[in-house]
């Protein structure tokens, strides 16, 4: 996790700070596999922060809902794995994450994309 503590880090001050959007893992490692992009939102059920994955195949969408302790591994599996590039979205700036093709994580932070939240999600159950 040393490789994408910065990435882990930005994540969690901006949901402190009410500053995230979302999150895009983007550019698949095999696209024989089908998996696309992966998007996460945030989201608030019965009072708990939640993240929602939403996998985008080439053929359908799946879902899975994690916390955050559980969201940065499955993240960081996703990015060693399956993705070249995760988006950080924030009302201040993005923050991308390559990898290589030798593993190696190099950064670099852009205007923000967005200027508004997205609609916040907020179930009961």
């Amino acid at each position: 996790m040393n490789e994408f503590k910065e990435f882990f880090e930005a994540l969690e001050q901006n949901i402190k700070n009410d500053e995230f959007v979302k999150l895009t893992l983007s550019k698949p490692i095999r696209k024989s596999e089908g998996l696309l992009n992966v998007y996460v939102r945030l989201m608030v059920i019965e009072g708990a922060i939640i993240f929602e994955f939403k996998y985008r195949y080439d053929t359908d969408n799946k879902y899975k809902r994690f916390s955050l302790k559980e969201a940065t591994v499955e993240l960081e599996t996703l990015l060693i794995n399956s993705f070249r590039t995760g988006t950080l979205f924030t009302l201040t700036y993005d923050l991308l994450v390559m990898v290589s093709k030798k593993k190696n994580v190099s950064y670099r932070d852009t205007a923000p994309s967005f200027k508004n939240k997205l609609p916040e999600i907020s179930r009961e159950s």
